[in-house]
Order: C-alpha cells, then sequence, then structure tokens
C-alpha cells in the first residue's frame, strides 16, 4: 500500500459542458469522468517530464507528426505521466487533429478534446482555475456547516458522536483506534471496515501526523489523535473515492475534538496530582494536623478508615514512576497522592483497600519497563507521615541493595518495632546522630560514600561479595571503606551486637528537618 496525498479536481464532463470552450471530444470518451487539477499548455516533444499528473494537457501539435508511430509514443509518454486529458488546438500548426493521435488516444483510453481555434487556450484554463476556486469556496462553507454540528456532537456524546458525524458528513467508514491499535468505536458498526480501518492503522507510518493510500480497501486517511507529545490513537477514514479538501479538514477536526475528549480529563488529573503532590510533602513532613488530612482525604475519594502505607517506588525517573501509579489507581477509581523525595517516587496507600501495593507496583513496573525497586512502609495513621516515608524508603533500600524485585515490606525487616515506636524512636535517633554523624560530615567534606557502604555491608550480614556487588565497587573497595568506618566510629564491626545497633541507628538516621537520609 503505497501512502501519497490525492488531489481533486474540475471534472471533464463539467468542462464538456461549457458550451462558451467550443470543446468537442474526438476521443477516450468513457474517460470523461475523470477531474483535471491544472491546465496548461506545453508544446515540448516530450512534456512528461514536466507533468504531475492530473492535468489537461493543451498544444497546437507544433512538434508533433501526423506519423502513427510517433503519435503513438506521444500519447503513450502522457499516459504514463499521468495526464487526465488533451487539448488539441487545431488551426495553428494542424488544421485537424491527425487521426493517428486519435487512434492512439482511443486505443489508450485518454481523452482527446478539440479545441477551436476562436478559443484561446487561456479560457480554458481560466475555466478549470475559476471551477478550481468555487470549488474551494463551496467545501469551505460546506466545513463551516459541519464543523459546529461536530463540535456539538463532541459536548453531548464524545469520541463517538464525533466518529458517527464525521462518518455521515463525508459518507465515508470512520474508525477510532487507540494507542495499541485497538478500535475504540466505529460508524458504521461494520466489521469489514473495522478491519480494513486497522489494516491501514497498522501499515500507516508510526511516527507521521497525518497519511493517506489508496489500495484494494479503497482510500484511506490516517489521522493521529494528539495533544502535545501525548498521543491517544488514531482515527481513520475509509472511502471508495478520491478524498477532497474537506474530507481532510473535517478528518483534521474531528481528531482534534476527539485529543481534546480524551486530553481533559487527563489535564485535570494532572492538576488535581499536583495539588495532591502538595498536601502529600506537607503530610509526610508532619507539617499537616491529622483532623485536616482526614477531610483532605476524604473529599477526595481517598479511603483512610483502616490507616494508611507508604510506597517508595527506587530507579528510573521518579515523575514517570508517578505517571505509571496514578493511571493505575486512576483505574481502580482511587487518587494519587505521590510526589517525588530523594530520587525516588514516594505513594501514600490506604491500608486494607482491594488496591494493594503489589498490585500497583506489578502494574507500574508493567507500564514504566523498567528496572524498579520498591518498599512498602507499616500500617501507619495519618499523624504519622515522617515514620511511614522513612520506612518505605528504608524497606526500597533494602530492595535495591538485595537486587530484588519483590516488593520489600518494613514490616519484613528486622528491627521494625524499634524503629516505629515513637519511645525508643526517640532513643535510636539521639544514638544515630552520635553514631552516624561523624560518617556523614565526612562523606560531605570528602565526597564519599561511607555511610551507604555501611548500610549495605550491614544489609548483607557483612558478606563481603554479596556487599559489594550491590553496590557496584570491587570486594577490596568495600573493604577500605569500611577500615575508614571503624577509624571513625572506633567501633568493632566484627561484633554482631555493634551491628545490630548500627542497623537501627541507620534506619533512624533523619536529616535536622526531619527528612530520610538514608537510600
Amino acid at each position: 500500500m503505497s501512502w501519497t496525498v490525492r488531489a481533486v479536481g474540475v471534472p471533464l464532463a463539467w468542462l464538456m459542458r461549457r458550451q462558451d470552450l467550443l470543446l468537442r471530444v474526438v476521443a477516450g470518451r468513457g474517460g470523461l469522468d475523470r477531474d483535471v487539477v491544472w491546465a496548461h499548455s506545453i508544446e515540448l516533444a516530450d512534456p512528461a517530464p514536466w507533468l504531475t499528473g492530473g492535468e489537461l494537457l493543451l498544444t497546437t501539435g507544433l512538434r508533433l507528426t501526423a506519423d502513427p508511430g510517433a503519435c503513438e509514443d506521444y500519447v503513450a509518454r502522457l499516459v504514463k505521466a499521468g495526464v487526465a486529458a488533451v487539448g488539441f488546438g487545431v488551426g495553428l500548426s494542424h488544421a485537424r487533429v491527425p487521426e493517428a493521435l486519435v487512434d492512439a488516444a482511443e486505443e489508450a483510453g485518454l481523452p482527446l478534446l478539440e479545441v477551436p481555434l476562436p478559443t484561446p487556450f487561456v479560457a480554458v484554463t481560466k475555466a478549470v482555475m475559476e471551477r478550481l476556486a468555487e470549488q474551494q469556496y463551496e467545501g469551505v462553507v460546506r466545513a463551516s456547516r459541519i464543523q459546529p454540528r461536530m463540535t456539538r456532537a463532541a459536548l453531548h456524546g464524545g469520541a463517538q458522536a464525533v466518529v458517527r458525524e464525521l462518518a455521515v458528513s463525508t459518507g465515508t467508514s470512520v474508525v477510532l483506534l487507540d494507542h495499541d491499535s485497538k478500535v475504540r468505536t466505529a460508524h458504521p458498526p461494520d466489521a469489514g471496515a473495522s478491519e480494513a480501518a486497522l489494516r491501514a492503522g497498522l501499515s500507516s507510518p508510526k511516527q507521521a501526523a497525518a497519511a493517506v493510500s489508496s489500495g484494494r480497501d479503497g482510500v484511506v486517511a490516517v489521522q493521529q489523535v494528539r495533544v502535545g507529545p501525548r498521543a491517544h490513537g488514531r482515527l481513520v477514514l475509509v472511502a471508495d473515492r478520491t478524498l477532497t479538501p474537506v474530507d481532510h479538514l473535517l478528518l483534521g477536526h474531528a481528531a482534534s475534538l476527539v485529543a481534546l475528549e480524551a486530553d481533559k480529563p487527563l489535564r485535570l488529573r494532572e492538576e488535581q496530582n499536583h495539588v495532591n503532590a502538595l498536601f502529600l510533602r506537607m503530610l509526610l513532613d508532619g507539617s499537616v494536623t491529622a483532623s485536616a488530612a482526614l477531610d483532605h482525604l476524604t473529599e477526595a475519594g481517598f479511603p483512610v478508615r483502616d490507616g494508611v502505607r507508604v510506597l517508595v517506588l527506587r530507579g528510573g525517573s521518579p515523575r514517570r514512576a508517578l505517571e505509571a501509579v496514578g493511571t493505575e489507581l486512576a483505574e481502580r477509581g482511587l487518587p494519587l497522592f505521590g510526589r517525588g523525595h530523594g530520587g525516588c517516587a514516594a505513594v501514600l496507600l490506604p491500608a486494607g483497600h482491594a488496591v494493594t501495593a503489589q498490585t500497583v507496583t506489578d502494574g507500574a513496573r508493567a507500564r514504566l519497563r523498567s528496572r524498579t525497586w520498591a518498599g512498602l512502609s507499616a500500617v501507619h495513621d495519618l499523624a504519622d507521615g515522617p515514620a511511614a516515608l522513612s520506612e518505605a524508603r528504608n524497606a526500597a533500600s533494602v530492595a535495591q541493595a538485595r537486587d530484588t524485585l519483590a516488593l520489600v515490606s518494613f514490616e519484613s525487616l528486622a528491627g521494625r518495632l524499634l524503629a516505629a515506636t515513637p519511645e525508643t524512636r526517640k532513643v535510636l535517633a539521639t544514638l544515630a546522630e552520635a553514631q552516624l554523624a561523624p560518617l556523614s560530615a565526612h562523606d560531605t567534606a570528602h565526597g564519599t560514600d561511607l555511610l551507604d557502604s555501611l548500610r549495605t555491608f550491614l544489609e548483607h550480614n557483612g558478606g563481603w561479595e554479596a556487599a559489594s556487588a550491590a553496590l557496584g565497587v570491587h570486594r577490596h573497595t568495600l573493604r577500605s571503606r569500611i577500615e575508614r568506618v571503624r577509624g571513625l566510629l572506633g567501633a568493632d564491626l566484627d561484633s554482631a551486637h555493634v551491628r545490630a545497633e548500627l542497623l537501627l541507628a541507620l534506619c533512624a538516621w533523619q536529616e535536622p528537618g526531619g527528612s530520610d537520609r538514608t537510600g
């Protein structure tokens, strides 16, 4: 199937009805249904290289002899170039149209018109141009009447109504394909037309904004349904005739209406997600009261009866991760409360809900098609947002350190009760500040990675091979780092008790403003 734009023009039959031109058909009468896209006078012996197809070629035969072979060759070249017809002016180079030319044109089915001497070629050209201008104006008027109907259809019936109005207005079959090339709606609801549109949609250039083809299915026009970088599918129009500029105009208008109809809820959702992200930031920073949080979440349709969890996704773009999670939640009737945090995506989830963290994680991974590590906090009330975020980030860090695609819950990690209890968490925070501050200061001053190296070493139970592999460094490099940790902390890392204490301290390690330093 070849993809080209086809033009329309003035029917030869209409031109023949112009009695003032005094034209007479001398050959190829069966081709009077052809359209003329231009009329042009050329006296070259071989005009084919200067033709694009669809022309009414006007000539006096200045360089044409009456030789049958020469006439046959001349006609063959014109047919190959795709001319619509030939207008032969008599009374100058030739008193009448050469019989050899008439025979060759009749044999090839090429309409051959006799143009009498009183009719100048410019009169024929002017008639064609004026009719083309009239057609353009008529098309604009027709489109101006159809477009408001199509817009009203979009307002009252959405994409399905737009597709129906486009099909009825153009007398064609129209199919809307989604971004996976599946039929979303069609009119008329005919399986044959849908299959033809599907074939055309699959064979059209993927990145082309619009394309037109002609093949065994007829003439097929494909228009992308797109708003900016976001594509919502393709609108396919199938016709058994040549498409007019009005058809293309209406197809483009319909595609715009469908795109706006599809994009409107997405843009509204994006704005709402932005507001929700600001709210989540305050919730996770502990700067919003539990009662205010409850009111906001309840109004947003977010169930909080059984508490909340925080899900953190590490790896790749946090923005893309939030988009994927937002789509998953929207399909399940839940709003997105998510924000980027320290290179991760943090998302609020309702506890005890049918939509589980595992379901959301799996769905987001399928959409992202990239390696993502996930951590989940324990169940918390709305007053304990900072702790939930810290737990989820620590769990995600463990998932990345273990290089596991399994969802790691904070509840599965050792020491979770100590880290989750307010009284002991305060003690651990004090311990963390005393034990880990020297490492943090050293990392800041020297651009090292001692804190992360220590955490990974401890989470892998002191296993050099596993820990160095998780960090992506050589085991000798890790040994050197741990030796520096020993020196800075003055701690015996061979002791299981010391290692356990440090691991708990890492779980409680917080920035002065309350944000988690680990992971």
